[in-house]
């Protein structure tokens, strides 16, 4: 499915994580790592003549890829971090920081005020 549609690569998890720090008006941005190089072959050889791995192989070659993939996550959220801090005054505001503003619905006269209180690190600046 993913091959008729074009795609490259499949990410298995960012989706809960997205709508839950939209959600909670949070700027969020995703840095994958890639794991497994092989997933998307037809064919298990990694390459034209070359042997197929066997499943500790593979394993190996997973964990080795996931280990160089985190230091260089690491690397760069660490120089992302440090530029947000040097420029944070040439930030734009952040959609995600008024997400819930048009969110909420309902009458708010409604809602049950022990509702609001334990949500109102989320919503109270809309009540």
């Amino acid at each position: 499915m993913h091959r008729l549609w074009g795609g490259d690569l499949i990410g298995m998890t960012a989706m809960p994580e997205a709508k839950l720090a939209r959600e909670a008006e949070m700027s969020y941005a995703l840095l994958a790592l890639v794991t497994d190089y092989d997933c998307w072959r037809s064919k298990p050889a990694t390459a034209a003549g070359e042997v197929e791995k066997s499943k500790d192989e593979l394993l190996k070659e997973i964990i080795g890829n996931l280990a160089a993939g985190t230091q260089n996550a690491m690397e760069v959220i660490r120089r992302a971090i440090r530029l947000l801090a040097e420029r944070r005054e040439q930030l734009p505001p952040s959609p995600a920081q008024s997400a819930l503003k048009l969110g909420i619905w309902s009458d708010k006269a409604r809602i049950d005020p022990e509702k609001v209180k334990r949500l109102g690190p989320l919503w109270m600046k809309y009540f």
